[in-house]
């Protein structure tokens, strides 16, 4: 509020009026904005002051109205009160009987002109800190407008212009143009993964039109689009970048290309196969009625159109098992194949051989020391010193006579409650120092290594020893069958191992399959018998390749494949660039994550339950047997039954044939139906539930265990808290590596161009 001026014109003795300012017009509060700015613009011209306007804050007032601005303000001005000097020199006047009613006059006349000065005083101090207080105010909220305009007129100015309206990015000297991006997005699927799915009609949005909701694509955003072309650009700058350094033009990347384009082109053929032949609408009704007339007694009172498709799917299922390798033997006879299995046999070795290979290579079959021990172990992962407490009364007991194993059963939190063999290096150091200096039905004294407290007692002790030859024999023939082979296969590799319509694969092609095999998976096809069925399988991959056609692949699939491709180069490029460096994650790295989130690392409580479950069919009808089924299985079981029994009588759950048990545990979590969690959580072991209604079926449980929610200790976390440590150091050196590539491509992307597309796009997607 300001005090508003006395005009000229106005009624003598007027009061002074109030103005709020809030009520004001724009042009009012722009002009206050101007005038505080002493902007020498937009300013009305002044007209000269008349008397009235002289003072600014207050109108002149004659001595009885000051006498009442006296009476009216006693309280309000700043360091003096006037009413008190009023009182003063009144006492004094009535003291002073001599004095006269003129000097009274006069007397009262200094003090009217006083009390106006003061009065007029704080007025003006008053309306100048008001006048202040809002002139700062504006001035900040003006600074803070032409700040943010600022920003964006630099961001405008300094904005990267494109060379088109059609190009959104350029790096590495090359444009990204917007028709590019568009085919990129279109063929990646952005949209339709992230196409909401409509209330109206679910996923067919051919009814849906562009006001729904459902319609709208997250990927249509501007740092969507920028996400996008940062992926195109990191995506073409390895491709370059492998034909920088001869990548593709290594031999094995040509081999491993070629083995892409074949696993393209097989998908495709079961893919259409599948779809031709192996899909459940393939299969007629007439053999779904067969089937289900040969199989009454599985599906007891339901009725055919309630089982119908369940018969349908597992008959596409059982035909999809048994198609392929009819398929592919009928293939075999009508090609013109010749198998040279004889290649891949090798003499077996000679026992002069094996020994002679033995006593070569003494050093491979070399046994270590080892001690076998039983041990108790007590995770400190919450108190120490509660687990001090405990493992000392574990030792207590076992001086005082009680067996080891007995002990270890009430106190061990190791599930290892049986005695192992133990090997330098299998351990922590700490813990082996303690290990291999007890001897033979030595007991140890409490020690700590790692996360945990110990007490361990030897059993028996071996010092490193040489394997005698009987020991290893079937380690050596191994070896040297492997040795002959390779030999063999060096020797003979131009040979051809099979031929399919006169197109030879040879001997060598295979070993080099074969060693592209994992170590494990090399392990198991040792011998003849299994390297021929090895043979077999790779006659029915050409088999299969053949039925493909030599050029699907360049016609249907060419886009697959060259994703493929990238996606085979940036595995390279991580491996030399994020993997080989990664490093390993310390056992006190993933103690300090474990003490972090020590509250997430839990077990939920979780059950184990037996069922007996009745569907309610479609028809009242069918809902009415099965509430009189449930009834009597109900009965039953309070009557004494035993459950498996009413489970295999009643139910037509899948696991009536077994008693009605769940293999899987029920994990009481945030997944679990509450309805379900009510009821089987509120259950003691062995307790049968009534019966219940859920999801087309009337039910009865049975609880037939139950654990608590439990705190996982540092050793049971440690390998999930290492890989999540290990997962997070890799995306962020990843991160690095991609921000490493874009700046040395001097990527650019044109904000300018991509709007114009995002309102181009979300007119014709919506």
């Amino acid at each position: 509020m300001v005090w508003k001026n006395l005009k000229a014109g106005q009624v003598e003795g007027s009061q002074v009026e109030p103005v709020n300012t809030e009520g004001k017009s724009d042009t009012s509060a722009i002009q206050d904005l101007l005038d505080t700015l002493r902007l020498g613009f937009w300013r009305p011209k002044k007209k000269a002051p008349s008397d009235s306007d002289k003072d600014i804050g207050i109108s002149e007032l004659n001595p009885a109205e000051a006498e009442e601005a006296v009476s009216g303000n006693q309280q309000n001005l700043e360091g003096n009160d006037v009413g008190e000097l009023e009182g003063e020199i009144l006492y004094k006047d009535e003291t002073n009987n001599e004095t006269d009613n003129e000097s009274i006059v006069e007397d009262t006349q200094e003090i009217a002109d006083i009390a106006f000065e003061q009065v007029k005083d704080s007025e003006l101090k008053r309306f100048s800190v008001r006048k202040g207080f809002r002139s700062k105010i504006i001035i900040i909220l003006v600074l803070i407008f032409l700040s943010l305009l600022g920003n964006k007129v630099y961001a405008f100015i300094t904005e990267p212009k494109p060379p088109s309206e059609d190009v959104v990015a350029a790096f590495s000297g090359k444009y990204l143009t917007k028709e590019e991006l568009s085919n990129y997005i279109s063929s990646k699927g952005f949209k339709e993964e992230e196409h909401g799915l409509c209330e109206k009609h679910g996923f067919d949005h051919k009814k849906c039109d562009k006001t729904e909701a459902c319609e709208t694509h997250p990927i249509h955003s501007l740092e969507g689009y920028r996400q996008i072309i940062s992926m195109i650009a990191v995506q073409k700058i390895v491709d370059d970048w492998a034909k920088e350094k001869g990548i593709t033009q290594k031999s094995e990347v040509k081999h491993d290309f070629k083995h892409l384009v074949e696993e393209v082109n097989l998908d495709q053929l079961v893919d259409k196969v599948h779809k031709d032949q192996l899909s459940p609408e393939k299969i007629d009704k007439w053999e779904i009625q067969k089937y289900y007339d040969a199989n009454k007694d599985k599906y007891k009172d339901k009725p055919f159109s309630e089982v119908e498709g369940e018969i349908r799917n597992s008959l596409a299922a059982e035909k999809d098992k048994n198609f392929f390798p009819e398929y592919i033997e009928q293939l075999k006879k009508n090609a013109a194949l010749n198998v040279n299995y004889a290649l891949l046999k090798v003499v077996d070795p000679t026992e002069a051989e094996l020994k002679s290979f033995y006593e070569k290579n003494k050093e491979k079959y070399l046994e270590p020391k080892k001690v076998k021990i039983l041990e108790i172990k007590v995770d400190i992962s919450g108190s120490e010193d509660e687990g001090r407490k405990k493992i000392d009364e574990a030792l207590t007991k076992i001086r005082s006579g009680e067996r080891f194993e007995d002990v270890a059963l009430t106190y061990s939190s190791s599930k290892q409650l049986e005695a192992y063999y133990l090997k330098p290096g299998e351990k922590w150091t700490d813990f082996e120092d303690e290990i291999f200096n007890l001897q033979v039905n030595e007991l140890s004294a409490v020690f700590k290594a790692g996360n945990s407290f110990y007490i361990v007692k030897v059993i028996e002790k071996q010092d490193k020893r040489q394997k005698t030859f009987g020991e290893v024999l079937n380690e050596v023939k191994v070896e040297v069958i492997k040795e002959k082979e390779d030999k063999q296969y060096e020797l003979r590799k131009n040979e051809a191992l099979f031929s399919i319509h006169g197109k030879t694969f040879t001997l060598g092609e295979f070993a080099t399959e074969f060693k592209e095999l994992s170590p494990e998976t090399q392990s198991k096809i040792t011998g003849y018998e299994a390297k021929k069925s090895l043979i077999d399988q790779l006659i029915a991959k050409e088999l299969l390749l053949e039925e493909t056609g030599d050029d699907v692949a360049d016609k249907n699939k060419s886009k697959e494949i060259e994703e493929l491709k990238s996606q085979y180069i940036q595995q390279i490029l991580h491996k030399e660039e994020i993997d080989e460096k990664l490093g390993e994650i310390s056992d006190e790295e993933a103690r300090k994550l474990y003490d972090e989130k020590k509250s997430f690392l839990v077990d939920p409580p979780k059950a184990k339950i037996s069922l007996v479950r009745i569907g309610q069919g479609t028809s009242e009808a069918e809902k009415n047997r099965a509430r009189q089924r449930i009834d009597e299985a109900l009965q039953k079981l309070k009557g004494g039954s035993d459950f498996a029994a009413v489970a295999k009588e009643y139910s037509n759950d899948p696991t009536a044939s077994v008693g009605g048990e769940l293999n899987e545990w029920i994990v009481d979590d945030s997944h679990l139906d509450p309805i379900l969690k009510k009821i089987i959580f509120n259950l003691q072991v062995n307790q049968i539930s009534n019966d219940f209604e859920y999801k087309g079926g009337y039910y009865v449980v049975k609880l037939l265990k139950k654990e608590d929610r439990k705190q996982k200790t540092f050793d049971e976390s440690k390998e999930l808290l290492k890989k999540a440590l290990i997962d997070e150091k890799h995306l962020t050196m990843e991160s690095a590596l991609e921000d490493k590539l874009l700046k040395k491509a001097q990527l650019v992307i044109y904000n300018s161009s991509l709007k114009r597309m995002l309102k181009e796009d979300i007119s014709t997607t919506k």
